[in-house]
Formats: structure tokens, sequence, C-alpha cells
């Protein structure tokens, strides 16, 4: 019988050691059945040379990076690009033509800041992926029959288990844990998993007191104006945005404390 199942999703071309070794601290943590899942992109079924294995990884890591923006928002939002932050702006106003929406605001936004009075956002046409299966994570187990179900997401990864926990609500299944580390999502994805009934708790964990400049429900000319800095901690490796992702003693030990507050926080 499959007695519960944990899932975590790392950050942009999901091809980190620090995967293994987070499932390692979730399972010493006492989370049962931990497993780490690939929901990566256009480089991740591609066998790699061995002359060059790490120019495929930082092309897989630039595609998912570059995704992000096509994915961050709840699957029935047409928002395709949103470059200024109108979370609970009250809208006064709105035309559109060609997918290009011109709308107009009054009153302060989620940051307390003034509201535009206009702002153009660019609606997707296209249909957008809608499975996020588990079998689509590269997760070759069904839901668990008993026990909890869970999805850990981090960075990029958070993206993918806030749609994948709402894809299998949509299935029938209820999801116990959501926890969204680090997480570059829209307003709209934050809100339509606070408010789905058949996910029971949302754990959100913005990284913002070790320097990070993402956080949940954030826009994206916000997401898009952190690459100088990402950049920068990306190249120091476990600062900021990267807190969780060191692959070294010292990230192993910040992976066993983050599992154990998640274990405190109820997940088993």
């Amino acid at each position: 019988m499959n007695k519960g199942l944990t899932v975590f999703l790392g950050g942009a071309g999901m091809n980190g050691n620090y995967q293994d070794d987070m499932v390692k601290a979730l399972r010493a943590a006492g989370i049962a059945n931990p497993v780490y899942g690939n929901y990566s992109g256009w480089a991740n079924n591609i066998e790699k040379p061995n002359f060059f294995p790490t120019y495929v990884d930082s092309a897989d890591t630039l595609a998912d990076a570059s995704a992000v923006l096509f994915y961050n928002q709840d699957y029935n939002d047409p928002i395709a690009l949103q470059l200024v932050n109108t979370n609970d702006c009250k809208i006064e106003g709105s035309r559109s033509i060609f997918g290009l929406v011109l709308n107009s605001y009054s009153g302060r936004n989620a940051r307390g800041e003034d509201c535009p009075q206009y702002t153009i956002r660019y609606e997707l046409s296209t249909p957008r992926p809608t499975d996020f299966s588990l079998h689509n994570l590269d997760i070759r187990q069904l839901p668990p029959s008993s026990g909890q179900f869970n999805f850990i997401g981090y960075s990029w990864g958070a993206v993918i288990a806030a749609r994948s926990s709402i894809y299998h609500s949509i299935q029938g299944k209820t999801i116990d844990h959501l926890v969204l580390i680090g997480a570059p999502i829209n307003k709209s994805l934050l809100t339509a998993v606070r408010t789905n009934k058949r996910i029971k708790k949302v754990i959100v964990i913005n990284l913002t007191e070790q320097g990070d400049e993402i956080y949940a429900g954030m826009s994206d000319n916000e997401i898009i104006n952190t690459v100088p800095v990402m950049k920068n901690q990306m190249q120091v490796g476990d600062i900021g945005h990267f807190y969780y992702a060191g692959e070294n003693p010292e990230g192993s030990q910040k992976r066993l404390r983050l599992a154990n507050k998640l274990y405190r926080a109820g997940l088993r």
C-alpha cells in the first residue's frame, strides 16, 4: 500500500545534486516517502555528451528560468506578461486589442505603492501545458492511497508544485501541504492555491531575510528586475535565492533544518 508521498521540485534546470540531499533530509526528519521530480526545459531528455554536459545543464536552467513568466499564473489566467505590480489595485476600466490589454487603476498595490493610472499587459492566446501529473513530473508513482500527499517547490519548482497541486485537485485528489520556497509566482497563482478547498495548507517561505528579492505574489517586472542580483548570488552559490541549494556540508545542514521545520509544520 502506498502510504504517503512528498514530492520535492527543485530550481531551474532541476539538475542539482542538492535535490537528492533534500530528499534524504526529509526522510531523516520523519516525512514519509519523499521523492524529487523533474519538470524541466527542452534539454531534459537530451543525452548529454561527455565532453560538454554542463553546457546542456546550463541551457536547461536558462530555459526554465525564462519559462517562469509563462507558468506563474493560475491555469485559467490569460496573463502572460504583467510588467507592473497591480496586486490589490482597483480596475477602473479596460480595453483590449490583439492580445494587448490597457487597464486603468486606482488605489494602492499590495506593496503600499500608488497604483499606476494605466498599464499595458500581454495576454497569451496560445494554449499552455496543463498536464502536471506525477508522470509528467518524472515520478513513477501514483498519488498515495493513504497518508499525506505533499508538494514542496523551490524557485522554479515552486511554480510547478503550485500548478501540479491545482492539477491534482481538479482530478479529485487532496493535497495536504503545498510548500512554496522562494516562489516567483504572480498573485493569481498564489490566490488560486490559497483558495483551493482541496489544498489544505499552503506554506510560503520567502527568503528575503537571506537577501533574496524573489517573493510569492510578485509581478513579472519585479522578477525581470531581479536578474542581475540573481546572477551574482548564483555565482556565490548558497546565499540569497540559492540559500538552500549549496552542495556542501553547510548546505546539507540548512536542508536538514528546513526538513525539521516542515515536520514541525505538520508534514509527515
